[in-house]
């Protein structure tokens, strides 16, 4: 995923680093949980008496577990800044809930050729100080991206518009793709037909700021349905409803997002109702499963994310290698264990839920297969190392690997490093394996295809098990001009069957998150992806 999370708690740069560590370490008994869990809550119980915040008002109590550093969607880089800056900025387009596009400051749009679209701007549209969103404010916002001066990490997205590279280079002065024929009308020319160009429009790099309000303090002024009213750095971000915004939230006063880094915390937390939502981690889950009166207030989300071991495909170049790792790993098993039988296994790249996605044979759990596999390759004693990051779950699955590899022969070292130092070994191709996963940006295969498998993506791109193939490349790039849904799906189905064949990774699992309402809220809804969620549903009891 391009959104990064920075640290190990859970959940996209073009590569997530999601939380493996969302649930308890295997070795701490049930018994220990418990007793972990109930000193915290009756710490926060205490606190709730001393004076606390309890959520007393119709505000909603939501928790964070990485703090934002930058709430500016130009530079924003992880998660939770992309969220929030997705609440107090709008684009052209958003996305709703169930993940599909709708409009924003654009009220409508056309195409004739899915290189040059045509935006027209609701006039509505108003910044939170009042005046007037216009076309011209987009293209500023579009530029100040694409300029050197702003180095912006996500300059990616909108470098497809015509003269985007110019500009960038300092060759021209403006952006040639670019035009405003009036305040209420914006032209944007791509270089080359790109059918997810919409989708990628919703990410929070084209999202739309009060340029000139740049440099006046931390958050520049934005047209989103929240304002971001208080920001104390480490600590919380406090939105209130934009008076001047159409959607506007009816129901409540704000949402304040409390940075709580541990989960055991955020359960005691939410336990004793000083937030509003909690996402489970993986290890409790079977325990909210298993209370009646918790149950019926769990949503439950499946993740435009896969699980993935990476294999250096550089190091490992015959396919019958790569091939007999699958086999040896009981992945139905694995995912039943840890993710309480909601993750589906993976058989390719393309999550459920998103066109492009197929059914298809996976690699069965085979271990005389992968044995023969491994002799006929001349590998019967192999010997690697897997990367991972610290965290809980991610050695919960790279043991139950290891075992797995054991059992036909392969020995492999467990390596644990954090975050900084295992993105810039993995992305320098130095390691043999690693564990990952990918957090979709946008609802597109593309999105899974592209940045993983592309070689010109090969290392930080995204694609850190170095897979080359020329075919391969031209198949993503025609099937990135396709207009035609139904033909681009198929070709993208294709090109998943034909990656999965080659087996660049050991495929592990799309997971499965589930979250709980406190008793006191309803209309909140589960998005499909963070940024598509504008809590304007949402009611909160005192």
């Amino acid at each position: 995923m391009r959104l990064e999370r920075r640290n190990a708690a859970r959940r996209a740069s073009r590569l997530t680093p999601p939380s493996y560590a969302a649930g308890a370490p295997a070795a701490t008994p049930a018994g220990g949980r418990v007793a972990v869990l109930a000193v915290l809550l009756l710490i926060v119980l205490l606190a709730s008496g001393c004076g606390g915040e309890r959520a007393s008002s119709p505000m909603l109590e939501l928790a964070l577990e990485t703090a934002p550093n930058r709430l500016d969607p130009a530079l924003a880089v992880d998660v939770a800044e992309g969220e929030i800056c997705a609440l107090a900025f709008d684009g052209l387009v958003g996305l709703a809930p169930d993940g599909a596009l709708s409009p924003a400051l654009a009220r409508a749009w056309d195409t004739a050729d899915g290189r040059r679209y045509v935006f027209h701007l609701d006039a509505r549209a108003r910044f939170s100080d009042g005046h007037p969103v216009r076309a011209a404010d987009v293209r500023a916002s579009f530029e100040r991206v694409l300029a050197p001066a702003t180095a912006s990490p996500r300059a990616w997205v909108l470098e497809r518009i015509r003269g985007a590279k110019a500009f960038r280079n300092g060759s021209a002065a403006s952006v040639a793709g670019i035009e405003t024929p009036d305040d209420s009308t914006l032209v944007v020319e791509l270089e080359e037909p790109f059918a997810p160009f919409l989708s990628m429009l919703a990410l929070p790099a084209a999202r739309v700021v009060d340029v000139a309000s740049v440099g006046a303090g931390d958050v520049p002024v934005g047209s989103g349905p929240w304002v971001i009213s208080e920001w104390v750095r480490g600590d919380r971000v406090v939105l209130v409803p934009n008076p001047h915004h159409a959607r506007r939230a009816l129901g409540i006063e704000g949402v304040r997002y409390r940075v709580i880094p541990e989960p055991f915390t955020r359960i005691a937390e939410f336990e004793a109702g000083s937030i509003d939502v909690l996402e489970i981690p993986d290890a409790e889950v079977p325990r909210f499963l298993s209370d009646p009166a918790r149950s019926a207030r769990l949503l439950e989300r499946a993740e435009l994310r896969v699980f993935y071991l990476g294999l250096n495909n550089a190091r490992y170049q015959d396919v019958r290698v790569r091939r007999a790792l699958n086999h040896a790993v009981n992945v139905p098993e694995l995912s039943r264990v840890l993710q309480a039988g909601a993750a589906i296994p993976a058989h390719g790249a393309i999550p459920p839920g998103i066109p492009g996605h197929r059914e298809r044979a996976g690699y069965d759990y085979d271990p005389m297969r992968a044995q023969a596999l491994l002799r006929e390759a001349g590998a019967e004693n192999l010997k690697l190392e897997v990367w991972l990051r610290e965290s809980a779950e991610g050695g919960r699955v790279m043991e139950a690997v290891q075992g797995y590899w054991r059992a036909v022969g392969v020995d492999a070292t467990l390596v644990r490093r954090e975050w900084s130092a295992f993105k810039e070994t993995v992305s320098a191709g130095k390691v043999d394996a690693f564990l990952l996963d990918w957090f979709g940006d946008y609802p597109d295969a593309e999105n899974f295809l592209f940045p993983l498998f592309h070689s010109a993506n090969r290392g930080g791109g995204g694609n850190r098990s170095f897979f080359s193939d020329p075919e391969v490349d031209r198949m993503i790039e025609d099937a990135s001009r396709m207009l035609d849904p139904q033909a681009r799906a198929d070709a993208c189905a294709h090109i998943d069957s034909l990656v999965f064949a080659r087996a660049p990774w050991v495929y592990l699992y799309f997971p499965t998150t589930f979250h709980i309402v406190s008793e006191r809220v309803t209309g909140y809804r589960l998005p499909k992806l963070y940024l598509a969620n504008d809590f304007s549903g949402v009611r909160v009891s005192r």
